[in-house]
């Protein structure tokens, strides 16, 4: 769609896709809360062809539809770090996240995260938005991740991670050689340690495609290309330790190596259509130092 920006509104230009749509399911498709909804109708916040009209008026194509779609607040204290832009655009920012950081702190004075390390982007390229992150890594997981910059996309964004419509894509390095691709489908449940999962009848569905890229037999190690369908807690440490080959120095489901001091572990790709764009977008992370010992890898 054919958009502009003006202050905190979005001004939109409908398209085939969304005539014959009431402004109603309009704000349904991108998945606004009813609150969300309600106050937008309430205070007037949305105009179509610069008249403020009922929800129920159904679009045309090349009508402007104009709503309030950004806001602005600090809700993380800044904290420069040189941060690894893969891909923005006026809705969605990708950053590489580095090792040994959290996604968030632990309370709103925190430092030392990657949402400090954006809010301060944020601030250095004059975007005074909140910082809102779609998805989470472990701490000691290196790769990919993604923020919304946009309070009207954001719940859109929200149900497409949930639906598995962000395809995220990892390279682990295991224990052992794994002889074989294969598709690991085990239910994932909490463990009686505090911080495990483990894998249980009982547990939630979980479902790992796990690619083999390369094996070295004279250090016993294998690399692997691992595919969520689910995304559960530790899914990839928790799967790959039940078929007894372990994530590489994973302190929770396996032993310490000496080829790496972390989890083995770097969220390379993700993939999704664009929702307001409807273009596929697939972006990519390089390969961390701590695991180019693995040598040259086709991560396609």
């Amino acid at each position: 769609m054919k958009y502009q920006i003006k202050g905190d509104y979005l001004i939109i230009e409908i398209n085939d896709d969304f005539a014959g749509m009431s402004i109603e399911q309009f704000f349904n498709y991108f998945h606004l809360s009813r609150k969300t909804i309600h106050l937008l109708k309430q205070n007037k916040q949305y105009a179509l062809n610069n008249n403020f009209v009922t929800s129920n008026t159904l679009l045309k194509q090349g009508d402007s539809l104009k709503v309030l779609a950004f806001d602005q607040g600090i809700d993380y204290q800044f904290q420069s770090y040189p941060l690894t832009v893969v891909y923005e655009d006026d809705f969605i920012l990708i950053v590489n996240k580095p090792i040994n950081t959290a996604i968030y702190p632990e309370d709103k004075n925190g430092l030392n995260t990657l949402c400090n390390y954006v809010a301060n982007y944020y601030l250095e390229t004059n975007q005074y938005i909140p910082v809102r992150h779609i998805h989470r890594l472990d701490k000691d997981t290196t790769g990919l991740v993604m923020f919304c910059k946009c309070a009207f996309l954001q719940p859109k964004l929200d149900i497409m991670m949930a639906n598995k419509e962000i395809k995220r894509t990892y390279l682990a390095i295991v224990d052992g050689i794994v002889k074989r691709d294969l598709i690991i489908n085990k239910p994932i449940s909490r463990d009686r340690h505090q911080n495990r999962m483990r894998t249980s009848n009982n547990g939630k569905k979980a479902v790992t495609k796990v690619h083999v890229l390369k094996r070295s037999f004279p250090s016993n190690y294998t690399v692997v290309k691992c595919d969520l369908q689910t995304g559960r807690k530790h899914q990839i440490r928790v799967h790959l330790s039940s078929i007894n080959h372990p994530l590489l120095s994973d302190p929770l489901y396996g032993t310490n190596s000496k080829l790496i001091n972390r989890v083995a572990l770097h969220g390379y790709k993700l993939e999704f259509n664009h929702p307001f764009f409807n273009q596929k977008i697939t972006v990519f992370a390089d390969i961390p130092d701590d695991m180019k010992f693995i040598g040259k890898i086709d991560l396609q």
